[in-house]
């Protein structure tokens, strides 16, 4: 929240964007629990004034049913943290977001095999759709570039025999997609079985929590410097927080800047994705403002501004879709 008041304030403080309008966000704590925030939803759709797009949500299982509902209102959709590989744009035609989906992280995992030209690889994922979906891209892209996939494994509740058949075909370079808690435990499988080391490398999706594997359960049956030594060496993708660029953002300030100011005002509270919410409040404003252009030459009472927007009308979800998918500028992590 005090990144999005950060950016509230900046675009109605800017003389460029929305100069007649000021935006405002009514906003419902989910409490990340999908009933409560599917009635959130509801609630804001028949109070107050016309809603002109969604922003949020950050849990998928209330991103989910909203983005669903939100459809029958012909509302576009602007998540700043849901990360999840399902939202694709064949699925959520009407969902957006400014946080890059885990099928990005492939990507980068790519460059890293071709830079050590490491052509003889492994893969093991955890049996949930989140891990599941962008490891199959993953293992799609790996075919079309030609390198020798040894050994694909899946795990749902102990991961020692995965292990142990990517050890028995010799897998030397892992590929992983999986949540801490079981990073935890194969990390720790690992240093039992021995793939660690000069003679492994590992790579896996970092989007963890600060510190992750010294925060470790009673199950896990090693000690935390066990851990460290199995992870050493490991590499690790995560979300960039900040730009590095010093460029100057659209709001007129670089990216420090922007962090100086965010953290004078979150008084303790603090979001790893607080600078992809304010990058979302301005994509909002933009992409409202694109709106508000477009239809200075329509010849009709009902698209005459953006004070005119009604709920399920497709002609204003169409200049909403183009806008959004027309946005772009200078943000603070891009």
């Amino acid at each position: 929240m005090p990144s999005v008041k950060l950016a509230l304030d900046h675009v109605n403080e800017h003389s460029r964007v929305l100069r007649n309008h000021r935006l405002h966000m009514w906003w419902n704590d989910t409490m990340c629990n999908a009933a409560v925030g599917v009635k959130a939803f509801f609630d804001m759709m028949h109070s107050g004034p016309h809603k002109l797009m969604l922003f949020g949500a950050a849990c998928t299982h209330v991103t989910d049913p909203i983005a669903k509902a939100s459809k029958h209102w012909h509302l576009t959709q602007l998540s700043y943290a849901d990360t999840h590989p399902m939202f694709t744009k064949e699925n959520f035609p009407n969902f957006f977001r400014v946080v890059p989906s885990e099928n990005a992280f492939n990507s980068p995992r790519l460059s890293l095999l071709k830079e050590f030209n490491w052509t003889r690889v492994g893969t093991i994922y955890q049996n949930e759709p989140r891990y599941s979906l962008a490891h199959n891209r993953l293992v799609a892209e790996l075919d079309i570039l030609g390198y020798q996939l040894v050994e694909t494994q899946s795990f749902t509740n102990e991961v020692t025999s995965a292990l142990m058949k990517l050890r028995e075909k010799d897998t030397r370079i892992i590929l992983g997609n999986f949540n801490e808690k079981w990073a935890k435990h194969i990390f720790c499988e690992a240093y039992h079985l021995e793939m660690y080391g000069r003679k492994y490398q590992w790579l896996i999706m970092g989007t963890y929590s600060t510190n992750w594997w010294k925060k470790l359960e009673p199950d896990v049956n090693c000690t935390l410097e066990e851990i460290e030594t199995s992870l050493e060496q490991t590499i690790l993708t995560d979300l960039l927080p900040l730009s590095t660029s010093g460029e100057i953002t659209i709001a007129g300030i670089t990216a420090k800047e922007y962090e100086d100011e965010y953290h004078s005002r979150r008084n303790g509270e603090f979001s790893r994705f607080h600078g992809y919410t304010y990058d979302g409040i301005w994509a909002v404003a933009l992409a409202i403002e694109h709106v508000a252009n477009n239809i200075k030459s329509a010849q009709s009472d009902r698209y005459s501004n953006v004070n005119a927007f009604r709920y399920r009308d497709p002609v204003w979800e169409k200049l909403f879709l183009d806008a959004l998918r027309n946005t772009s500028f200078e943000g603070r992590h891009i």
